[in-house]
């Protein structure tokens, strides 16, 4: 049967003549592709990729399918098929199989790459390339063979012993030029133009961050005098080519509008396209997000994490905002895809999990992740189970696709050990030590073990008060016995709404010098803009000790700050999590060694040298995610396992919807009437606590749960299962000792 088309798409109630012919997608898509792929250099491999990547649609069967027979048709696996045979023995037999990849997994992800003995249907690359396909020899009509070209070299610099890795990390980029161009052509056709890519350039905005930067150019109190040193300084080296760097800054030093100076700065003056600021907590990426939304505009950032709300805003009073204003929020939809927007704020599960997908909705983002600057916020917070294939990727995006890495904390861990030996970063800093002993305004001293009882009888003896501990069992205990007025607790087992609105009481007391006393788990380390008088911290990892000082004569209004080191002697302590205690017993050595000064850069650097000498090099790597890359051939390369295995956070969580206010009850009802569930999900996020299995197990079994829609687990009786004041309320036989944040 001889075809005078071949069509790529069909729209419903469409006449044929308006169908898309599949010579246009494929044009389409390799030209997209290749501008997709130009930043990160792979510009040729991803255009031919994307070229054959539907060659499958030139069978009859699949243009069957279109006319609205009810049958299946392999389309992704032909191109595959067809470049492994056309450069099979040749020297670009290697780069075929690469390929291969991308286009076999452009619509179910990237696979593994099998071996001998997979059959058809296996799921691997090699058993894909043994799948019988329909003929689809009609491409020759439109396309031949000399437009499938491969470049002669590769620009990338593989890092030694681990070739493998460098090659999977290109085959991501190209996978990510090739899926984006698919995704937005086909999404054009179907849909018409998208208001997509439309922003202020980074140069305008670097102007107006500088502008804004001016009202510090004479600071009168010495700690806005001190940052604005700092800020300086990372503007001056913004001049520095592209690399590695460093920003170490104690807390309270102004890292976040100096990361950003130099972030502006040094993209301008190399020609990099975004900034991509990641933070490890969505506790206080709102935060950080809306200190850069309100100097460079919210049309200009991006937030990508899970309480974000992409449907489109609403006023206090629950009205629609203007179309104005949802429309800003449709185009920052469409960014969320694929990051094509000049600042990014997102977590570091985020940024990590994408680099190690193998689906096509986490890779989109990747080809635009090439020549950005990377700000890794509390960098000290990286997943150690996962250090050497975490900063091999941040390596491979510096060194092959013009990046920038900015790792900025105030406890600076060694993260050369995880880089290969010619790596060194540069220190953005004008001078860390200098900084530290400037900004020494907390003493800190340890008090031994102590009983709950006493403990909170210390905490109730002062007007304004912060104590961190490792658990929300503890935190929950020593809440209950304090004074109530002024008192306060925070804990995941809050919800984001609830967790924002008793942040802003406890600013709001410590402004007013009211008694305010807080006990709290993690969610107060990193980032949270509050500043008391004394501090409590139970005994734990001197990185986590340091986070804590900082909210503590945060301002240096006062000559100096108090923080008391404790080791609980409590009920609430049944277990501490096991890494909690290693680091903890590290603690004790170093303050062996620096009696006087644990909080310095020495006694940091020597925690983070017991550290990992105690640990072995396969703990830094304990699922072996390299592994799936160093097999006997740099292409034989396993992404589904890989992607499997690489989880930031390991233990799986349920999360359990709380009608904490009016609006999340709407949204329960919505939820219960919508065909659309996902995008009322998202809105309910805010609303969500995630707890784990037992925990669930617990609630569900005193009826507190009800399953919406057969899926979605919402809190009901929540009088007596959510607290106003502590949040989800969860029953003794449910544990959770070992819930530490």
């Amino acid at each position: 049967m001889i075809r005078n088309h071949f069509y790529a798409h069909s729209k419903n109630g469409e006449e044929k003549r308006n169908w898309q012919l599949l010579i246009d997608h494929l044009i389409n898509s390799s030209r997209l592709a290749e501008k997709f792929g130009q930043d990160a250099g792979i510009s040729q491999l991803a255009s031919t990729a994307a070229l054959v990547h539907d060659l499958g649609k030139y069978s009859l069967e699949f243009q069957q399918r279109l006319e609205g027979r009810k049958i299946r048709v392999d389309h992704s696996t032909a191109g595959a098929k067809e470049l492994c045979k056309i450069f099979k023995g040749t020297p670009y037999e290697p780069l075929a199989t690469i390929l291969a990849y991308c286009i076999v997994g452009h619509h179910t992800g990237l696979p593994d790459y099998g071996d001998s003995s997979d059959l058809p249907g296996d799921g691997t690359l090699l058993a894909r390339l043994k799948t019988a396909v329909c003929d689809y020899s009609h491409f020759q009509v439109e396309l031949s063979a000399a437009q499938f070209e491969l470049p002669s070299k590769l620009a990338i610099r593989p890092i030694k012993d681990h070739w493998g890795f460098s090659f999977a990390f290109m085959t991501r980029m190209i996978f990510s030029a090739v899926v984006d161009a698919d995704f937005q052509e086909t999404q054009t056709y179907m849909q018409g133009e998208k208001p997509r890519g439309v922003y202020e350039s980074i140069e305008k905005l670097r102007d107006r961050y500088n502008s804004f930067l001016g009202k510090f150019d004479a600071p009168v109190r010495e700690i806005d005098i001190k940052r604005t040193q700092t800020m300086r300084s990372c503007i001056e080296k913004a001049s520095l080519n592209p690399g590695f760097f460093t920003l170490t800054v104690p807390t309270g030093g102004g890292k976040t509008l100096s990361s950003m100076a130099f972030a502006l700065n040094h993209a301008t003056r190399h020609g990099l396209k975004r900034i991509i600021y990641v933070i490890p907590f969505t506790t206080i990426i709102e935060q950080n997000a809306k200190v850069f939304k309100d100097i460079l505009g919210e049309e200009n950032i991006l937030e990508h994490h899970s309480n974000f709300d992409w449907e489109g805003k609403r006023a206090e009073n629950g009205e629609l905002l203007d179309n104005q204003t949802n429309n800003v929020f449709s185009k920052l939809k469409l960014a969320a895809e694929n990051w094509d927007i000049p600042i990014v704020v997102t977590t570091n599960v985020q940024f990590f999990e994408s680099l190690f997908a193998n689906r096509s909705s986490r890779c989109r983002k990747l080809h635009n992740i090439a020549k950005s600057v990377i700000i890794f916020d509390e960098a000290q917070m990286f997943p150690r189970d996962y250090m050497y294939p975490v900063m091999y990727a941040i390596r491979e995006l510096v060194t092959n696709y013009g990046a920038s890495a900015v790792f900025c904390t105030a406890t600076q861990p060694n993260l050369e050990k995880f880089l290969p030996e010619e790596i060194h970063p540069i220190e953005l800093a004008p001078d860390p030590q200098e900084l530290y002993n400037f900004y020494r305004r907390v003493e800190v001293k340890s008090i031994g073990k102590i009983s709950d009882h006493d403990l909170i009888g210390k905490l109730n003896s002062e007007d304004q008060v912060l104590c961190i501990v490792n658990t929300r069992a503890h935190a929950k205990g020593l809440f209950d016995g304090l004074d109530s007025k002024g008192s306060y607790h925070l804990s995941t087992l809050m919800c984001p709404v609830h967790r924002l609105e008793t942040m802003m009481d406890i600013r709001d007391r410590l402004s007013k010098q009211l008694p305010c006393r807080v006990v709290s788990t993690t969610v107060m380390e990193a980032g949270v803009d509050l500043d008391f008088p004394v501090g409590y911290r139970a005994l734990t990892g001197l990185d986590s000790i340091n986070q804590a000082a900082g909210r503590v004569n945060r301002e240096m209004k006062r000559s100096d700050g108090k923080m008391f080191l404790f080791e609980p002697d409590s009920e609430f302590v049944k277990k501490v999590p096991k890494y909690i205690a290693q680091s903890a017993e590290i603690t004790r050595m170093v303050l062996r060694e620096f009696p006087d000064e644990p909080i310095s850069i020495p006694a940091i650097q020597t925690f983070y040298n017991y550290l990992y000498s105690l640990k072995d090099k396969r703990d830094f790597d304990f699922k072996n995610i390299l592994g799936c890359f160093d097999k006997s051939q740099s292409f034989m390369l396993d992404f589904a396992d890989a992607a499997q295995k690489f989880r930031v956070i390991e233990e799986a969580t349920l999360s359990v919807i709380i009608p904490y206010n009016q609006e999340a009850l709407l949204l329960i009802d919505e939820l219960k009437n919508t065909p659309y569930p996902f995008s009322t999900l998202r809105k309910l996020q805010p609303f969500s606590v995630s707890i784990y299995e037992q925990e669930y197990n617990a609630l569900n079994q005193k009826g507190a749960i009800e399953i919406i829609a057969d899926k979605f687990p919402a809190l009901v009786n929540e009088k007596d299962y959510y607290h106003p004041k502590t949040g989800l309320i969860i029953p003794t036989s449910g544990g959770g000792d070992a819930l530490f944040y």
